[in-house]
């Protein structure tokens, strides 16, 4: 199966953020940044499994660099699963941020929380 990414809207934008800040502790990987309009916005990862961030623009599959994915068919979960590291029954999901000023984060875990929406 190969990956495809689908467009989230998570309530929040990645475009033209400034870098941002995360912490993984526990399993509980919380993302800060400041957006475009000047705004601080706080994200939750539970059951946060993995992460990678890196300054480079994303190889695919999605088709914008300034946007939230879930990346579907991923074989970077297929891994996790594969090597028994996690279980299909924790329902981990592959989600990709796409700062288009400054990088990609890319982490598995099973639910994105915007903590500013409510």
């Amino acid at each position: 199966m190969s990956e495809s990414a689908k467009l989230l809207e998570p309530g929040f934008s990645v475009a033209d953020a400034e870098y941002p800040n995360f912490a993984l502790r526990d399993g509980l990987l919380t993302l800060e940044f400041v957006d475009w309009q000047k705004r601080r916005v706080h994200v939750r990862f539970s059951n946060a499994a993995g992460v990678k961030w890196q300054e480079l623009e994303s190889s695919g599959p999605e088709d914008r660099d300034d946007s939230v994915f879930e990346i579907a068919g991923s074989s970077w979960l297929a891994e996790y699963l594969a090597k028994d590291a996690r279980t299909s029954a924790e329902a981990l999901r592959h989600f990709r941020l796409c700062f288009n000023a400054c990088g990609v984060l890319d982490v598995l875990a099973s639910s994105m929380e915007n903590e500013d929406a409510g």
